[in-house]
């Protein structure tokens, strides 16, 4: 909560405003965003509508749904449980072991998103990172090792959210203004749809099978699909152009 006053009053809404920029930080960013968004706008000027009904718009949607957000929201609820009922360990040593799984995807997001920044490529920065969520998540289904299966669910968690940054950046290559807005939210919304899905489908697998085996390899099977869908992304014309900048 403090923290959020801190962002309030230090962070502002334009980087000509940002006082802690240099002057020539200011206007090369400045100069550089408005190039960016009179560019996208003249070779795309899509209207909101034409951004709701966008199929880009709405494979975007799904990619997120199956690459990263059904993932994460299974981890988020699910992760402790999942870590008790293979280790059998305290609800301290649980809450120790559920940590280095996100320490790692902490990592693994930075070191993605700068990769990416780099290269200027996108789709292969989101199929890799959920290649990799899904084999972590079919090792954790069958190894048993608790040291290996936090290893595996670290690679998992790494990879489901390694491709955040990458991802949430396809929107914005080509949606400005109104349509970048309806166009974000509307990707938003349905990829929110596999908090209730994701968490749910481990729930009612878990309590049929009485355990987390099924579940995983459900969880290995949904970002497989995404990486599929993401390599096959890279046919579309919209998205496939580098976006790359040169910082």
């Amino acid at each position: 909560m403090a923290l959020g006053f801190v962002v309030l009053g230090y962070l502002t809404d334009r980087p000509e405003d940002a006082d802690w920029l240099t002057p020539a930080e200011r206007d090369w960013l400045s100069t550089h965003l408005v190039a960016e968004r009179e560019h996208c706008e003249r070779r795309h000027g899509l209207s909101l509508i034409q951004a709701l009904s966008s199929r880009t718009v709405w494979q975007l949607a799904l990619l997120i749904f199956l690459a990263e957000a059904f993932g994460s929201y299974v981890l988020g609820l699910w992760l402790p449980q999942i870590v008790r009922d293979f280790s059998g360990a305290s609800d301290f040593k649980v809450g120790l072991l559920v940590s280095v799984p996100y320490v790692i995807a902490a990592g693994a997001m930075v070191l993605t998103g700068a990769h990416s920044d780099r290269s200027g490529e996108r789709l292969l920065h989101i199929a890799v990172p959920a290649a990799a969520a899904a084999l972590g998540f079919l090792a954790s289904a069958y190894l048993r090792s608790p040291g290996l299966i936090v290893l595996a669910l670290s690679v998992a968690a790494a990879g489901t959210y390694g491709s955040q940054g990458p991802f949430w950046s396809l929107p914005s290559s080509f949606l400005t203004g109104s349509a970048a807005a309806g166009g974000i939210a509307l990707i938003n919304s349905l990829a929110n749809l596999s908090g209730f899905l994701g968490p749910y489908s481990i729930g009612l697998l878990k309590g049929a099978t009485g355990s987390f085996h099924s579940g995983l390899i459900l969880l290995a099977l949904v970002p497989l699909g995404g990486a599929m869908l993401a390599l096959g992304l890279r046919r579309n014309t919209v998205l496939s152009q580098p976006s790359h900048t040169d910082f």
